[in-house]
């Protein structure tokens, strides 16, 4: 497997350890079972607003969808509708976002910000379903070892030239943090 794949998947894979949290903490205060703990509701809510926008979607576009979208012309139609959604991912976590903050300062806004949860949920697994199912395959079929090199590279590199800092190093603790301060069974925190 090319290092720029198992890298989305992985990012893939966090991303879904984040929102399976969200929607069993919402399930749970839902049920009665637990209250809101703020603190990581807003955690888990940072890590999407940021991490889709500022350090993978930037990535697949810039690199792997560019170059498949000239190598293979029966998935552009699908890179089209992806990079849509890439542009409206952070809008859609800012609205979460807003809910989340209308819940914190009204309690009868639970069902507002659990309908927010499930619905960038949704969009979420079918945006990263897209990818996995659709474009990855596509990818490792039409690109060429060349092709592979440049973006396996741009993949690994993960800097934000801005700053300097190591964003995958930032985002990765923020996830350690949320599963560290996450009740099992999604974390290790608190039961």
């Amino acid at each position: 497997m090319h290092k720029s794949l198992a890298v989305i998947r992985e990012e893939h894979r966090s991303l879904a350890g984040v929102l399976h949290g969200l929607q069993y903490l919402v399930k749970e205060i839902a049920e009665g079972k637990g209250t809101p703990d703020f603190p990581l509701l807003n955690a888990m809510i940072g890590y999407v607003l940021m991490f889709p926008v500022r350090l993978h979607h930037p990535k697949e576009d810039k690199y792997l969808f560019s170059v498949l979208r000239s190598r293979d012309a029966a998935v552009v139609p699908v890179l089209d509708e992806l990079e849509a959604e890439h542009a409206r991912d952070r809008e859609y976590a800012q609205d979460l976002a807003a809910a989340l903050q209308r819940y914190q300062r009204d309690a009868g806004a639970f069902q507002s910000f659990a309908e927010a949860v499930e619905r960038y949920a949704a969009f979420q697994w079918a945006h990263m379903r897209k990818e996995e199912d659709v474009i990855l395959p596509a990818a490792e079929r039409a690109l060429a070892a060349g092709d592979w090199s440049a973006i396996d590279a741009a993949f690994e590199s993960n800097r934000d030239p801005l700053v300097g800092v190591t964003v995958a190093e930032e985002f990765r603790e923020l996830f350690q943090r949320i599963m560290s301060a996450a009740p099992a069974p999604i974390g290790t925190g608190r039961s």
